[in-house]
């Protein structure tokens, strides 16, 4: 390939800048564009970016190259955004050579200058061979980028030595997942183990996690499952001059996008949501269930507090809370808040491991509205109501009865059926009893007499039935009770 044909391109502005989707996993909408080189030539034709690239690297025109694209894609992005509030990230790619330039920063300042793009809407994506080549030289001039308030990602994640010291020790926002890992990632185990510890430690230090190459369906499930935070590939958009950033997303009905999308690879069987806050009760940890829990990703949890999430009368120890989903409900946890100390017995984090309740705490709070509507109806009926086991012992009865025979709610409890019955009623009594206990019979009408404390009978009319568990089992026996001059 001609050298002096590239020179004269990036010279005579005869490339372009194509701009590939990046989008948020949690809804599908577009977050951000990566900006790509395109070359066609009159007479080579289209020339593939690995071929042009790399000869622009071996031949030092790569300082050149990256300059027009990084202003020239500042200019598009600048333009697509201004008067937009909503977050949108335009992402340039940096290369080793680039990094070494002494003008590099003052370039970047330039073009954010020149055209008008605030510095939080550019991300300038390194490599991991770009910065081990000289770790102290290209830390620093990414440390003034970061104070310059330009957003970094450490790009092709997984591809070099991976070392999470790196993730540790820069000023990154961003780690972009290499599409070599991805291609595997919903049908092999051991690249979705690996994704999965990239995701989790770079959650852990509070970055957000990037996808690429996500072609299919599957690999966005897989991601989207493991808490990936935003997505880039064919799946979602091709690389275009004129990307339609509106509509580029697939249809939010698309089976990768709900909420209760789960991997293909299942990495474990827990769904429990933790969260790690350090000392002020900043959240720096959340694990990728709270999606779906929340409806949230971990980057939406962490760096806020702990307090908010969870209530401001949170207390260390077994809890029960109510949690903001994203969609304005709310969702039940229940589980464990547990402060962790250092040597000297100060906080230095606060765990919380917590389980998806909402379901058992909507059906208590149903049992406890069905319990008080019984009580009221039980407690104020005017007839008399008894509930009584298959052996005749009172297990609950209400004032109107007590009254009927006598006695106090609490002496009734201490009784059965027998003890305040008849003695010449006692022989049908027990035969109705013995139909009901064998399931022969289901309910029974008599006539009969209660005693009160003195002997006096009490002649009754009681309308007696068996009353079953949801499940079909006997549970007990109900009697209602009217005097005997009362019948109707």
């Amino acid at each position: 390939m001609d050298v002096g044909r590239l020179r004269s391109a990036i010279a005579g502005d005869r490339l372009e800048v194509h701009f590939q989707p990046v989008v948020d996993l949690s809804d599908g909408s577009t977050v951000g564009v990566e900006a790509l080189a395109r070359w066609y030539d009159d007479e080579l034709g289209q020339v593939p970016p690995d071929r042009f690239v790399v000869l622009a690297e071996e031949t030092g025109l790569i300082v050149d190259l990256g300059r027009w694209v990084l202003r020239t894609a500042c200019a598009q992005v600048a333009r697509w955004t201004l008067g937009r509030s909503e977050p949108f990230l335009l992402s340039v790619n940096v290369s080793p050579v680039e990094l070494r330039e002494e003008s590099f920063f003052d370039d970047v300042v330039r073009a954010l200058h020149d055209t008008g793009l605030a510095p939080h809407r550019l991300c300038l994506e390194v490599t991991e061979t770009a910065i081990v080549s000289n770790v102290t030289e290209v830390a620093s001039t990414l440390w003034r980028l970061r104070e310059l308030g330009v957003q970094l990602a450490l790009d092709d994640f997984g591809t070099g030595h991976s070392s999470l010291t790196l993730l540790r020790n820069l000023p990154l926002d961003i780690v972009k997942i290499d599409r070599s890992l991805i291609r595997q990632v919903a049908v092999g185990a051991q690249d979705a183990v690996l994704v999965q510890l990239v995701v989790d430690a770079a959650h852990t230090l509070g970055l957000r996690v990037c996808a690429e190459g996500v072609e299919e369906e599957t690999q966005a499930r897989q991601v989207v499952a493991m808490g990936c935070d935003t997505g880039q590939g064919f799946l979602f958009g091709r690389p275009s001059a004129r990307p339609r950033l509106d509509d580029s997303a697939p249809d939010p009905g698309s089976g990768w996008l709900t909420p209760a999308s789960s991997g293909l690879v299942p990495l474990s069987g827990n769904d429990d949501l933790v969260l790690v806050a350090d000392r002020e009760r900043t959240v720096t940890y959340a694990s990728a269930s709270c999606r779906r829990l929340l409806g949230r990703m971990p980057s939406e949890l962490v760096g806020g507090s702990l307090t908010d999430l969870l209530g401001a009368d949170l207390e260390d120890g077994p809890v029960t809370v109510r949690m903001l989903h994203k969609d304005d409900g709310h969702r039940w946890v229940r589980g464990i808040v547990h402060p962790l100390l250092d040597t000297a017995g100060q906080v230095r984090e606060v765990l919380c491991v917590l389980t998806d309740v909402t379901t058992a705490v909507s059906r208590e709070r149903e049992l406890a509205d069905s319990e008080e509507l019984f009580r009221s109806a039980f407690t104020g009926a005017p007839i008399g109501i008894a509930l009584s086991d298959f052996d005749g012992r009172l297990l609950r009865v209400n004032p109107a009865l007590a009254e009927l025979v006598g006695r106090s709610v609490s002496e009734l409890l201490e009784l059965t059926v027998a003890d305040i019955t008849h003695t010449d009623d006692l022989g049908p009594d027990a035969h109705n009893l013995s139909e009901v206990r064998a399931g022969a019979a289901e309910q029974h009408r008599v006539v009969k007499r209660y005693l009160r404390p003195d002997g006096t009978p009490v002649p009754v009319e009681v309308h007696a039935a068996r009353v079953r568990t949801a499940d079909g089992e006997p549970y007990c026996i109900v009697a209602h009770v009217l005097p005997a001059s009362d019948r109707r």
